[in-house]
């Protein structure tokens, strides 16, 4: 049933990977790639665990399971891109500045460096269970700083998003992924589900873009 569970996963990050690839296409919007990547990655990741047992413990599945690591390092952090292209998209003053733009996108860089030395580079393996769903874990978890800093950054963008835009879907996205991940003891499951919504919140910011950008002063920077 677990296995099940995130099939549904990866056929609904299928769904929001093929809507943000047409929403990236037909609105021209480069930053919109950046979270459609980022579902890509998150097909491959529920997809692995969701057959994971039907494969079994061993070298393939070992195999199967780095690159989940790497799609998390790697990725994830361009979320902060996505933000701050988001928030000029949307009309917000402060987001068309080069240097706010540069200081996201170097945060993004530092971060994605860091999570290559401390997540997808080093560790032991070990196969584990979650109700019949089998995967591999690192052996020694450790705190995924890139993917927390990048959510902290998602819902500090979003507040603004509400408040200046009227645009409340990055916010609750960013809100929930953090509560669910932040669940004390919380199975795979429910940080996974927390993506989903992560996701289609993000979808649903550059879908309303059009329609409630603010409107700034001309020559505002």
């Amino acid at each position: 049933m677990t296995s099940l569970v995130f099939a549904v996963f990866a056929l609904a990050h299928l769904c929001l990977t093929v809507w943000l690839v047409g929403l990236a296409i037909t609105r021209h919007s480069t930053h919109t790639w950046m979270v459609a990547l980022v579902a890509a990655g998150l097909v491959y990741d529920n997809g692995i665990v969701a057959i994971g047992s039907s494969i079994g413990a061993g070298d393939l599945l070992y195999a199967l399971n780095v690159p989940r690591f790497l799609v998390h390092a790697l990725v994830t952090p361009l979320l902060i891109v996505f933000a701050v292209g988001a928030a000029r998209g949307l009309g917000l003053a402060w987001a068309r500045s080069r240097a706010v733009h540069a200081a996201f996108c170097l945060l993004a860089t530092l971060l994605i460096a860091y999570g290559l030395a401390t997540e997808a580079v080093g560790h032991t393996l070990v196969p584990g269970r979650e109700g019949d769903a089998l995967r591999y874990s690192a052996a020694e978890a450790t705190a995924p700083i890139p993917s927390v800093a990048a959510i902290l950054v998602l819902i500090l963008v979003g507040v603004a998003l509400l408040v200046q835009a009227r645009s409340p879907w990055m916010l609750v996205g960013s809100v929930l992924m953090f509560a669910a991940a932040a669940a004390p003891s919380a199975p795979l499951a429910v940080g996974n589900l927390g993506e989903v919504a992560l996701i289609g919140g993000l979808a649903l910011t550059v879908q309303r873009a059009d329609r409630t950008a603010v409107r700034t002063p001309a020559g505002s920077a």
